[in-house]
C-alpha cells in the first residue's frame, strides 16, 4: 500500500512540478495580457494553489519514500526544491521582482522534478511492498 501511495506521490510531484515550470515560463507573455483580461490578483492565487500543489507530493512520497529506502539524495533535492520554490514566490518575488522569482522557480521545479525521479526510481528498484 505504502508503495503505491509513494508512487502516486510521486506522479503528483512531477505533474505539479512541470505545471510550474510551464507556468513560470508562460507567465511573462500572459501578464502582458492580464490588464487587457480584466484580471489583476489572480496571478498570487495561483502561486499559493502551486505551493500547495508542490508540497503535498513532497510530503506523501519523498519523506515516507525516505523512510522506506534510508537513500537521503530524493528527499534532499525534493527538501531544497520546495523551499527553493517558497523562498522564490514569497520573498524573492516581492523583493527582487518577476524575473528572478522565475529564475528562481524554474531552477525549484527542476530540483523537484529530479527528486521525484529518483524517488520513484528508488520504488521501482524495490521488491517488497
Amino acid at each position: 500500500m505504502m508503495k503505491y501511495l509513494i508512487r502516486w506521490g510521486d506522479y503528483a510531484g512531477m505533474t505539479a512540478s512541470g505545471i510550474c515550470l510551464v507556468h513560470c515560463v508562460a507567465m511573462p507573455f500572459l501578464l502582458a495580457a492580464f490588464p487587457m483580461l480584466g484580471l489583476g490578483h489572480e496571478h498570487d492565487s495561483v502561486h499559493s494553489l502551486l505551493v500547495l500543489g508542490v508540497t503535498i507530493p513532497v510530503i506523501v512520497a519523498l519523506l515516507p519514500g525516505f523512510i522506506k529506502h534510508r537513500e537521503p539524495v530524493a528527499l534532499l533535492l525534493g527538501a531544497a526544491g520546495l523551499a527553493a520554490f517558497i523562498v522564490a514566490v514569497y520573498v524573492v518575488g516581492p523583493l527582487f521582482g518577476q524575473a528572478w522569482e522565475t529564475a528562481l522557480a524554474i531552477c525549484s521545479s527542476l530540483l523537484l522534478i529530479v527528486a521525484h525521479r529518483r524517488n520513484h526510481g528508488n520504488c521501482k528498484s524495490c521488491a517488497t511492498d
